[in-house]
């Protein structure tokens, strides 16, 4: 199935430094910079992966086409594909995890 991007729904998922040990802080958008690269989202979604330096913006931010989506909307939405959210998030932290172990051992 084809999707246009402007359809798609967009994770931004700002990562954690520290998720990358003690020296996170400094290697951290060189390792989004990887994740972007490496994770493949499924045909309906995008990824985009950033450092998260501050705390006070969330971790996780739907969208469509540039509009923000609600908790409720992006549920909706990835339901519309027979996608839970939450087993979503749970692959893509797990892809994450393996994206950050071999980001570590290059």
């Amino acid at each position: 199935m084809q999707i246009s991007d402007d359809k798609k729904i967009k994770l931004l998922y700002r990562v954690e430094p520290g998720c990358l040990g003690p020296t996170g802080a400094q290697t951290i958008e060189r390792f989004c910079d990887y994740a972007n690269q490496q994770l493949v989202a499924p045909y309906f979604a995008l990824y985009h992966f950033t450092a998260r330096f501050d705390k006070t913006k969330a971790e996780r931010e739907y969208s469509i086409n540039a509009r923000l989506l609600s908790d409720q909307h992006a549920q909706a939405y990835l339901a519309h594909f027979k996608t839970n959210k939450d087993e979503f998030e749970e692959q893509l932290d797990e892809l994450l995890t393996q994206a950050i172990e071999s980001f570590l051992e290059r």
